[in-house]
Formats: structure tokens, sequence, C-alpha cells
């Protein structure tokens, strides 16, 4: 089981599926009453990504990444259109985002989280983290206290963990605030051993159906 951190080749086609899948047991007793147990905090993405009539040289490019990947043994990176930025998938990103941490005038070292929101009838609002792993290179942005940092100057990315650490003698002060912004892939692998493809026409085919599954540990 290995990470390659390369992104699945081609466009993805209308009618693919994306889904967050969580993991609850529910006991529903004969008058209604419940008792339901997450056995996961993270919801884990599962995918059913369809490519339509494409260049038999694109086909060819997804079966040479398929046979590279040896199916499902090794993971890699897709982006997920519905869902990969900081902020809403049509809006533009800030530095203000997401807050993935507050300051104490040592910590140096900061974990990439993105904040999903649901505002209730009374105003109050109910948020929960993502941990983010694969940022885009390129694409992120570091505030602390609502003032942008510069990349390399003030701080650096693991761009394969999600990892931001600021430079020495820049790390953020006491009770101030480090916001983000980003763009973001996810790690996935094929989740089938066999991968179809179907020769439309002389030198074009097409993927009707390429399932992916979300993971954690490579």
């Amino acid at each position: 089981m290995t990470f390659y951190n390369a992104v699945l080749p081609g466009f993805i086609s209308q009618g693919s599926e994306a889904a967050p899948v969580s993991l609850v047991d529910i006991a529903r007793g004969p008058t209604g009453y419940e008792q339901r147990r997450s056995r996961r905090s993270r919801r884990l993405r599962r995918f059913n990504l369809v490519k339509d009539i494409r260049t038999i040289n694109d086909i060819y490019d997804l079966l040479a990444f398929f046979e590279v990947m040896n199916g499902p043994q090794h993971s890699f990176a897709i982006q997920n259109l519905a869902d990969y930025k900081s902020c809403k998938p049509a809006d533009t990103i800030s530095m203000t985002d997401a807050t993935i941490g507050t300051g104490d005038g040592s910590n140096a070292v900061f974990q990439l989280k993105k904040q999903y929101k649901v505002t209730k009838i009374d105003s109050s609002v109910i948020a929960i983290d993502r941990t983010i792993y694969l940022p885009v290179s390129g694409t992120v942005l570091i505030a602390v206290d609502g003032v942008l940092k510069a990349e390399t100057t003030d701080y650096v990315v693991n761009y394969s963990t999600g990892v931001v650490t600021f430079v020495v003698g820049h790390e953020p002060a006491n009770t101030k605030v480090v916001t983000a912004g980003f763009h973001f892939n996810e790690k996935v692998r094929f989740d089938t051993n066999d991968l179809s493809q179907v020769m439309e026409y002389i030198k074009v085919g097409s993927a009707p159906s390429i399932p992916l599954i979300e993971v954690l540990n490579d």
C-alpha cells in the first residue's frame, strides 16, 4: 500500500457520483424510539466516476493509471468538483475561510482543516472540522489575526500531510487566530479489481463506471 501523489487523468463526465458516507448504527424500537451510535467521527467519500466518449488515448491513460496503481492496491489523488475548496465550490477562496488554530507564542505547527457549518433557527452555528491532507500547491493562503502571511518567508506547507509549520521567529503570538484558505485533493483508491472500458467507435472509447473510495492510512 503506497500513496502516489498523482491525480487521476482526464475530465469527469456528467452523471458522476460523489457521496460522503457515515457509519452510524441505529437501533429502532417498536414505538419509534431510537438509539444512534456513530462508529467513526469522519465521513469517508465514495465516488463512481463516469468518463463518457473519449479518444482512445484518453482511455489508454486511464488504463495505464489503473495498471500502475495495481487496481485497488495503491492510492492516489482526485479533485472532487463538488467539494475542493475551503469555501463553497463556486466561491473564491480567502485567507479567513477556515480557522486552523490559535497561537500561544511558541507553537509553530498547525494542521489544515475545513469547517462545515449549519446555522440554526436561533442564528447560532454548528460547525465540524474536516482534516485536509492534500492541499494543492500554490493555492494555500495563511493569515494570523487577519494579516496575510507569506509562504516560505513566514511558513512552509507539507503538501503530502496538510501540515503548516511557521518559520522560527514567526510563530503566531498568544491568542492570535490562525486562518487558512486553499484548494485540496482527496486521497482515494480504486474500489474494484477490474476496470471496464468500452470501444464506442474506431479510436473512441468510454469508461462507464470507475468506483473509488477515500482512504486515510496510506
